[in-house]
């Protein structure tokens, strides 16, 4: 009978050794693919985030995402990614909104501080006017907004569409690189 049960537990350790052996096989292959010396991932991963930027204890303008992403690792200028779009508000010295700007993607670099949005982007000034690109940029440090696609303008008395496009980045100023229509719009009120 001892022998037996020598025999079992030579058995058990036996199949669970095995076992152990075959089943990290295709773990170890994942974690080196995962920790490979030029892998990106994100290091953080977050839901309906929002961020405030403050300057001297005033809000000057918040993002918030449905989905971020956050890469620190293996680059040289970390990034935030937005992948399902942005909400960017944008805020005077009152503390109240001047600004908005909303895309179906975006992506902030936090060393040059530098922001790229693209996908049904749509800025709002405080004025009313309305600004459709596909794709524009953000440069925090010089505070201007800009693009070299596409662009359309809508004012209460006009609709400006042309080629690229500098301006200041609550959108109070701008300039179309080359203006290929304008049209006026009608206004009802005067009739």
């Amino acid at each position: 009978m001892h022998l037996l049960k020598k025999a079992f537990l030579f058995s058990l350790i036996l199949f669970t050794t095995t076992f152990t052996f075959f089943s990290c096989q295709n773990s170890t292959q994942e974690i080196a693919e995962v920790t490979k010396k030029d892998s990106i991932f994100p290091t953080d991963h977050g839901k309906k985030v929002e961020i405030l930027y403050t300057d001297s204890g005033a809000v000057r303008w918040r993002l918030t995402s449905p989905v971020m992403n956050h890469y620190t690792y293996n680059i040289k200028d970390r990034y935030i990614e937005m992948p399902e779009g942005l909400y960017l508000e944008f805020f005077n010295d009152s503390n109240k909104v001047k600004t908005t700007l909303k895309a179906n993607y975006g992506i902030r670099y936090e060393v040059s501080k530098k922001t790229e949005v693209k996908y049904k982007v749509v800025v709002t000034n405080i004025s009313g006017e309305v600004l459709n690109t596909e794709q524009l940029f953000w440069d925090e440090t010089k505070r201007k907004i800009y693009t070299n696609g596409f662009v359309k303008i809508t004012t209460k008395k006009e609709v400006l569409t042309g080629t690229g496009l500098e301006a200041e980045e609550d959108f109070s100023e701008y300039t179309i690189k080359d203006i290929s229509g304008s049209i006026s719009v009608k206004d009802d009120d005067k009739k």
